[in-house]
């Protein structure tokens, strides 16, 4: 039935369905009987589920703290303001080709194969935030590098574009609608979109930003190597130009898509690879450009650095509001009070040591502990670290899942 002052109301629950997860809501607050009917993942069952139990409580108790569906908490994160827990976004394609036995070469450019397998994942676990993320050469592979991917393992790059850095001048940007693997990945967040709606956040990475990917370009070696010898050489402000514009392209057509929310890796200009002097040269100038611009589209972003970059964190502090994904390296305690102080933080909870090879009550001691380390005030969501070992034991997932929903919780 369609009217709002009836008693009842028959929810049929299809591929997208947050209008009328919205107006159950709205219904059982008003003390309506809600049923739920149809063959949707679980997933989203369980969230349109919750969050009508959540609406019946209120009817009947009068105000009280409405549990939220993944997407509105993931979202209030962004924001900058206090969900009803902690949310938790998966970095874990591996480990999700793995469990739905999606092969890693299949993946990587089949839009289907990727949706497969991050389904399989969230249908599984019940994470807020679902991460698609191909690998670290779909960009620089679209700009003409060539990578190979082995069995099993994501995608590498065995021969930069570049063998001189001069060359940079005949670069021209990647055109993601049309170039290498791009699309795939596009195709695949449109279909994840069509899929989870507005129940579910979904993360787009766009690969590599303008430092890495000049890095990849050039042959990282080489490229580290131009900037020492011949930091004034103009084809180094080009090449980074060039890699820019592809990488700010990637995340506007990603947020076309579908996407929620973008994110990128620049982990090569960390601390563990190049000085901090380094980075504010080449890396800081391009990351923070890249966040006012995406802003101006309305496009929040996350950026990635592998390793310890507790010697760069009060730049990070200094960037227009984003998110910033730190590694299990980095001070988890000045993280909070520097960047996490204005800035969104996601992770840090060490992938391999921990989550792959730890045991469950290691894995929920260190969840904890850093759940309540970074909760206050919000601006938090879990993560690992980095990418989510393939082999990485499923009662080990479920423990950092279970020590997050116990100790994230704010009302």
């Amino acid at each position: 039935m369609d009217d709002e002052e009836g008693c009842s109301l028959k929810i049929e629950l299809i591929r997208g369905f947050g209008e009328a997860s919205a107006k159950a809501i709205r219904l059982a607050s008003r003390g309506a009987r809600v049923i739920l009917a149809g063959g949707s993942p679980s997933a989203f069952r369980r969230g349109a589920e919750q969050a009508i139990a959540a609406g019946a409580h209120h009817a009947s108790n009068g105000p009280s703290f409405l549990r939220m569906n993944s997407l509105q908490r993931v979202m209030t994160v962004l924001e900058g303001r206090v969900p009803d827990r902690v949310p938790v976004c998966l970095h874990n394609f591996l480990m999700a080709c793995g469990e739905a036995d999606v092969a890693i070469a299949d993946y990587r450019v089949h839009p289907k194969a990727m949706v497969r397998a991050h389904l399989h994942a969230v249908e599984k676990y019940g994470h807020d935030c679902i991460l698609l993320d191909a690998d670290t050469t779909m960009l620089a592979e679209a700009m003409g590098a060539k990578s190979e991917c082995a069995p099993g393992e994501p995608g590498r790059i065995v021969e930069p574009a570049l063998r001189r850095l001069e060359e940079a001048f005949q670069l021209r940007p990647a055109i993601p609608e049309t170039d290498g693997r791009i699309p795939a990945v596009l195709e695949a967040i449109r279909l994840l979109r069509e899929t989870v709606g507005e129940e579910i956040a979904v993360r787009g990475n766009a690969d590599q930003g303008a430092f890495n990917l000049a890095c990849l370009m050039r042959g990282a070696e080489e490229f580290l190597m131009d900037l020492l010898d011949r930091p004034e050489h103009p084809a180094i402000a080009h090449l980074l130009e060039v890699c820019h514009q592809t990488h700010l392209a990637t995340h506007r057509a990603l947020k076309r898509a579908g996407a929620h929310f973008t994110s990128l890796g620049d982990s090569l200009a960390g601390p563990d690879v190049v000085s901090p002097a380094i980075y504010r040269r080449f890396a800081r100038p391009w990351e923070e450009r890249l966040v006012r611009e995406l802003a101006a589209d309305g496009i929040f972003t996350v950026i990635h650095i592998c390793g310890n970059t507790t010697a760069i964190l009060e730049d990070f502090a200094q960037y227009p509001a984003c998110g910033f994904e730190l590694d299990y390296k980095t001070d988890a305690a000045k993280a909070k009070a520097t960047a996490g102080a204005r800035h969104v933080l996601f992770g840090n909870v060490d992938p391999s040591g921990v989550l792959a090879l730890g045991t469950p009550e290691r894995v929920e001691e260190v969840t904890a502990a850093l759940v309540r380390a970074w909760k206050p005030g919000g601006r938090f969501v879990l993560n690992a670290g980095c990418a989510i070992p393939a082999g990485t034991p499923e009662i080990n997932l479920r423990a950092f899942l279970e020590a997050a929903r116990r100790e994230g919780r704010y009302a």
